[in-house]
């Protein structure tokens, strides 16, 4: 069996904050890459991308080849979705736009086995498809998958001590170019940082409160050391996509001055 203890892991406050890399592209090769480039743990992420349910299984296989912590994002919560991909052998559930705990306990409800939920029962590849590795596995699976539900609207703000008093749940994640759009700004739009920043102190608290984890995308890494020392423990990094998009633009920038000044 393969299970990273990604919950453990969070919550382990003498080590440093976690960072994800979501992964929009259905491409298990990039799994594989940003494991081997030292990625701790990957987001494959099918709200923003195109990864479909035998995609998302084989991308699972290359994280584990790669050594890195697979957690899913499902295009919106859907509890047979979750409980496929952690019967697949995902380490944790990533679940968008959570805005009440009713919501935060069916996330938990299908996610987690009993007592804390209702988990179903599948002989799957989490389990090397060989029922004797049942009993141990649902022994660790509730203290080693993660389940992170993302603060992404005025409403969730609105009830995020509720959210967080949920067991269960992990880590509250703040979604910060939806919340902008909620609280009547454009995401970037001079006069939203103080708002925010609100936003921030309120999801810190109420994770505190509760023994949670808190987390935001992190597209700068130079103020890592300044969410951290906040109180942040779980990062969103930027997509590869984005990423390769920049990288180019700047080598095709490059060529195109030194051209330009040969010529």
């Amino acid at each position: 069996m393969y299970l990273k203890k990604l919950r453990q892991r969070v919550h382990d406050r003498s080590r440093p904050p976690l960072a994800i890399v979501p992964i929009t592209l259905p491409s298990p090769e990039i799994v594989e890459i940003v494991g081997f480039a030292g990625g701790e743990a990957v987001m494959l992420d099918a709200e923003h991308g195109t990864i479909d349910p035998e995609t998302m299984r084989s991308m699972l296989v290359h994280a584990q080849s790669a050594g890195t912590a697979a957690v899913y994002r499902p295009r919106s919560f859907n509890a047979a979705e979750c409980r496929q991909a952690l019967d697949a052998g995902a380490a944790g559930i990533h679940v968008s736009h959570v805005d009440t705990a009713d919501e935060a306990r069916a996330v938990v409800s299908a996610c987690r086995y009993a007592p804390l939920g209702d988990r179903e029962m599948s002989l799957g590849r989490a389990v090397d498809y060989h029922l004797p590795n049942y009993p141990a596995y649902l022994e660790q699976a509730n203290d080693s998958e993660l389940l992170v539900v993302m603060i992404e609207s005025r409403r969730a703000l609105e009830n995020i001590d509720s959210i967080a008093a949920v067991p269960g749940i992990d880590v509250l994640h703040i979604g910060t170019a939806d919340l902008t759009h909620s609280l009547g700004y454009t995401f970037g739009q001079s006069g939203s940082e103080a708002e925010i920043q609100e936003a921030r102190l309120r999801v810190l608290k109420a994770a505190a409160t509760h023994d949670k984890t808190a987390g935001l995308p992190l597209d700068e890494p130079d103020k890592v050391h300044i969410f951290t020392e906040m109180g942040f423990r779980y990062f969103e990094l930027d997509p590869p996509d984005y990423l390769l998009q920049e990288t180019y633009s700047q080598k095709l920038k490059a060529i195109d001055l030194l051209l330009e000044n040969t010529g």
